[in-house]
C-alpha cells in the first residue's frame, strides 16, 4: 500500500504577538500556532485528518535533487579517513 503524498502547508503570515497562520491549499486545513516556549494552537478548519501535513517558512526548499550511489572507497581511502580522524590503525580493512 502506497502512502498518499503529503500536503504542503502554506505560511499565511505572523502577527505582532508571534502567532502564525497556516493553511493547506489541498484539503483546507487551517490553524494558528505560537511555538514554544508559549505553545498554543487553534485549529480553525480540520481539513483531511488522515493526511500528513508538512511546511517550511522562509526560503528553505529542495528541488531537482539527484542521488547517485557512492563509490566504494578503497583501502587507502579508509586508512586516510582513519588517520584524518585521529585513529592510528595498521590492521587490515575488512
Amino acid at each position: 500500500m502506497r502512502a498518499a503524498p503529503p500536503h504542503e502547508m502554506v505560511h499565511e503570515g505572523t502577527d505582532a504577538s508571534g502567532m502564525e497562520e497556516w493553511r493547506c491549499p489541498v484539503c483546507g486545513r487551517h490553524f494558528i500556532v505560537r511555538w514554544p516556549p508559549d505553545y498554543e494552537r487553534l485549529v480553525l478548519a480540520e481539513g483531511d485528518p488522515e493526511a500528513t501535513h508538512v511546511g517550511t517558512k522562509g526560503e528553505v526548499g529542495l528541488s531537482g535533487i539527484e542521488v547517485a550511489p557512492a563509490s566504494d572507497p578503497g583501502e587507502d581511502d579508509w586508512r586516510r579517513w582513519l588517520r584524518d580522524n585521529g585513529i592510528d590503525w595498521d590492521g587490515p580493512v575488512d
